[in-house]
């Protein structure tokens, strides 16, 4: 009996409600830039109303720029921190030869719209994995931005 007591507490007390929320992809800047490549930084931001935990994993998180597959972002897992409204940050170098030495047939176009606009448009599409224990959810990413180069 004290056996079922003490189950029935742990049980109730460390319950999972319901999964974290996704809630958006908070920003995505470009960081920094040099002449070989730029970094991408962007901020996936999540609310988990548990009072348990668990970890979040991006699992192969492409980035786009038009139709050009720039780089695939994976994380290390993240503690999922107890009710809390929390961001995990996803960053990727990414070489200026993707996005022009890769696509010479949209060499001109890519050039003459990056210095005209001097704005990119940059796509996160994939995975984020959420696990704790056996229990896991996928959560699709499919968000677009479109970036500024220039700082400030």
């Amino acid at each position: 009996m004290l056996f079922l007591t003490l189950l029935s507490l742990i049980l109730f007390s460390c319950s999972v409600t319901e999964k974290p929320e996704f809630i958006k992809v908070n920003s995505i800047d470009i960081t920094d830039t040099s002449l070989k490549n730029f970094t991408v930084q962007a901020k996936l931001q999540f609310k988990n109303k548990n009072s348990v935990g668990g970890t979040l994993q991006a699992k192969d998180i492409h980035i786009f720029m038009d139709s050009i597959d720039l780089a695939t972002v994976t994380s290390a897992p993240f503690k999922v921190p107890k009710k809390s409204e929390f961001e995990i940050p996803l960053e990727a170098v990414i070489p200026f030869s993707k996005v022009f030495n890769d696509h010479k047939q949209n060499l001109l176009n890519n050039i003459m719209n990056v210095i005209s606009s001097k704005k990119i448009n940059l796509k996160y599409k994939g995975i984020v994995q959420y696990k704790l224990g056996v229990f896991h959810y996928d959560y699709p990413v499919n968000y677009t931005q479109e970036v500024s180069l220039k700082k400030g």
